[in-house]
């Protein structure tokens, strides 16, 4: 009994340890439709389960799992409530199920309802702060309110797809929703990648002098990105493209390290390029706009996902050492990423050979995600030497 209490604990303290795992294997099941919608076995065309499991299960759930981690460690306050962390994994596998059962309003409004007790729970530590979080964070916070209004818009106006609110709400959803938060964590992550986690504010419980107008700019950018969704809702595509690309660039040009090597820092920086790649595909060839939202999903997104809940779960599991090396698995499970973005883009250019290129893609970056989950996630029940 106490053993299983001391369990329960370490979860709320580390909730990574059940959300990661659980991310990734509503990811497999979210690609997995592809393969299993050609081969008979599932009737339902797959196209908005799909996207919804892998925002609303996959990228949330590492999402939820790394800020409810990191976030009372950075604002030094308490660790998640058991409370807490059964209704958001329970309000986020209920929304996956949902979906999966085709039953997507519902499914977006326990959604939105996840997000909300999640901001919630992130907001009251902020207040109770006895030191203050990084500027940048202030696009953490702006993503997920991304992807509250999101998912709530989505669920209001499901039966009128082609409607001005459904596609600002896709939009937000599944684009800021990830874009904003990986852009306001980078800088700090990649500093401690890089073995140089130097604070350039004071810790304070007060914001110290220079926060604010950091967060104001971080938080301009994050309005510019958002703003650009809503621009393309009204066929302003061309110019909002160029205007996302622009304010990216240069927040990362203002923000991002860039002296220092690492592997899994390298990684990131890969997976940063491949969103900016992304973005400017959609701007150039507005046309295969589908195809380049794939580049930033999947070597994107993606990517970052993946080296994050690396150094996260090895961090955390007595396994820091091989964070200084190499890792010929992650160098495998990245190339098949990469060749899974590549199918998945041409399938969208070669329309006779579309069946192919789209299984294909689901098939490599589901050997990815297995290779990535045999060597990684198992390190997940091994408890911090350091706790």
């Amino acid at each position: 009994m106490q053993s299983r209490a001391r369990s329960i604990q370490v979860l709320c303290e580390e909730p990574f340890r059940l959300f990661f795992p659980t991310g990734l294997m509503l990811g497999i099941v979210g690609v997995s439709l592809w393969p299993l919608y050609y081969a008979g076995l599932v009737t339902a065309y797959p196209g908005t389960p799909h996207a919804r499991l892998m925002i609303e299960g996959f990228m949330a759930s590492f999402i939820i799992g790394f800020l409810g981690t990191a976030g009372p460690r950075i604002t030094s306050t308490s660790h998640f409530s058991r409370r807490e962390l059964f209704t958001l994994l329970s309000l986020d596998l209920l929304s996956a199920g949902l979906h999966v059962g085709g039953a997507h309003r519902a499914g977006d409004i326990l959604f939105s309802f996840c997000l909300a007790v999640f901001l919630f729970a992130i907001g009251k530590r902020f207040a109770r702060r006895e030191d203050s979080p990084p500027p940048n964070f202030a696009l953490v916070a702006l993503g997920l309110l991304n992807g509250f209004v999101g998912a709530l818009l989505l669920a209001l106006f499901e039966d009128k797809l082609y409607s001005a609110q459904y596609r600002i709400g896709a939009a937000l959803l599944e684009q800021g929703f990830a874009l904003l938060p990986i852009l306001g964590v980078a800088p700090f992550l990649l500093a401690h990648l890089l073995g140089t986690p130097r604070p350039d504010l004071p810790e304070s419980r007060k914001l110290p002098a220079g926060w604010m107008p950091r967060a104001v700019f971080a938080a301009s950018v994050g309005l510019i990105v958002d703003g650009t969704f809503v621009a393309e809702v009204f066929d302003v595509t061309a110019i909002a493209s160029w205007l996302r690309l622009g304010a990216v660039l240069v927040y990362l040009i203002a923000r991002m390290p860039w002296r220092g090597r690492s592997f899994l820092g390298d990684c990131l920086r890969v997976g940063i390029a491949a969103v900016l790649i992304g973005i400017g595909v959609a701007a150039i060839w507005p046309q295969y706009g589908i195809g380049a939202l794939h580049i930033i999903f999947i070597s994107g997104f993606g990517l970052i996902v993946l080296t994050v809940a690396t150094r996260v779960i090895f961090g955390h599991s007595g396994n820091a050492d091989l964070l200084r090396k190499r890792l010929p698995f992650f160098i495998i499970a990245a190339i098949l990423i990469f060749v899974a973005m590549l199918s998945r883009y041409v399938a969208d250019l070669a329309p006779k050979a579309r069946t192919i290129h789209l299984v294909a893609a689901a098939v490599f970056w589901l050997i990815a995600s297995l290779i990535w989950m045999m060597k990684v996630v198992p390190k997940v029940t091994i408890p911090d030497p350091e706790s």
